[in-house]
């Protein structure tokens, strides 16, 4: 899964470096989706005569205008019927390798989430931009110390999903705090997620960093969110600390007689509880919040999921420059049923977005109705 904005310079090297993996992986039925996300230039025409070139099956879904990273990748989530679900950057700032030993790692183990980490022991960052570096791992740190477990690396878009239990979560986010969101609702079903040291390199992607908004205000705002999200997974820790902090010097004052002293002693002894019942408040939302966040998991689970934005077009073609059949509403393929224990349990039928229009493709390579 390929999402794609103004991304007519990489993305045709994309898809034939796909297609050559996918020739190394051959025991893997792939299907490669590319989700073209409202690009003002020409995405779709190089996304489109790249496909007619492979021998990997390829879908195209556009988006009638731009709708924000998440929005892209929600849309090639609920578009896509494997095991699992291989999110890739168009512009293979992780190298294949890399994405090579995603597959692997899944194929061994079968957790919920494998990330490629570029933070993690091992892993590596080349040429990134040192303003996004910096924000990038400071971020990464502080969702790292707020989360359940130890994930090194929360805000990285390249990861390998487990396809039924990605499909049946409720994500809502339209821009690249999706990363996160995946992640923490992850976490709160108690999912299996796995790392692999990964190199991030920028090497050869100056026009990105010259085109791109990744070192403007944009991007500081991106990742501002990012800890705001991190509050939002323990907010109760905010009035907490001061609590302890209030609590702790009206004790001494108290015990030091120095009840009066500028009537601070006081404001402690009523600062303290309060802030005390404000975290409480807090951690008992969050957990009304994961405990509907599970129910809906589960009813997600044995019923097909609501509809997602509607491509406006959509480019189906079989690997051999034939007209590929219809998506529409189907049933999985068996091959791709799994099973899941207890509350990971997901449903055996998926259904997919019907398309607006659709294009097809026959071996001449000329548009067919």
């Amino acid at each position: 899964m390929i999402p794609c904005f103004r991304e007519e310079a990489t993305v045709a090297r994309t898809l034939h470096a796909l297609d050559e993996l996918a020739k190394q992986k051959a025991t893997f039925d792939w299907e490669i989706i590319v989700v073209n996300d409202g690009s003002d230039d020409d995405t779709l025409g190089e996304a489109t005569r790249a496909a007619q070139e492979m021998s990997t099956p390829v879908r195209i879904l556009s988006h009638r205008r731009n709708a924000g990273l998440g929005a892209g990748m929600r849309t090639g989530i609920q578009a896509s019927r494997g095991d699992v679900v291989l999110a890739v950057d168009c512009d293979l700032s992780y190298s294949i390798e890399d994405i090579g030993r995603l597959i692997d790692t899944w194929a061994e183990t079968h957790p919920h989430v494998v990330i490629a980490s570029p933070y993690m022991e091992g892993g590596a960052s080349v040429k990134v931009p040192k303003p996004l570096a910096v924000r990038s791992q400071a971020a990464n740190k502080f969702l790292n110390f707020t989360s359940y477990h130890d994930v090194k690396t929360l805000t990285g878009m390249v990861r390998a999903y487990d396809g039924p239990f990605i499909r049946a979560m409720s994500l809502k986010a339209e821009g690249p705090d999706i990363m996160v969101e995946i992640i923490y609702k992850a976490q709160i079903l108690r999912a299996r997620i796995v790392e692999i040291p990964a190199t991030l390199s920028w090497a050869g992607l100056e026009q990105r960093v010259s085109r791109s908004a990744l070192t403007s205000t944009t991007s500081q705002m991106t990742t501002y969110r990012q800890l705001i999200n991190g509050y939002l997974w323990r907010p109760f820790w905010v009035p907490l600390i001061p609590a302890l902090l209030f609590g702790l010097v009206g004790t001494i004052l108290t015990f030091t007689g120095h009840l009066g002293w500028n009537g601070l002693a006081l404001a402690c002894a009523v600062l303290f509880p309060v802030l005390l019942v404000l975290s409480l408040m807090s951690l008992q939302a969050k957990r009304y919040f994961e405990e509907l966040y599970n129910l809906g998991f589960g009813l997600r689970a044995v019923q097909p999921v609501e509809p997602i934005r509607t491509p406006s077009v959509e480019i189906l073609l079989d690997g051999q420059n034939r007209p590929a059949s219809p998506i529409g509403d189907q049933q999985v393929d068996a091959r791709y049923a799994s099973h899941y224990d207890g509350a990971l349990r997901h449903r055996d039928e998926a259904s997919a977005p019907e398309p607006a229009d659709e294009v097809s493709f026959n071996t001449a390579s000329t548009p067919k109705d």
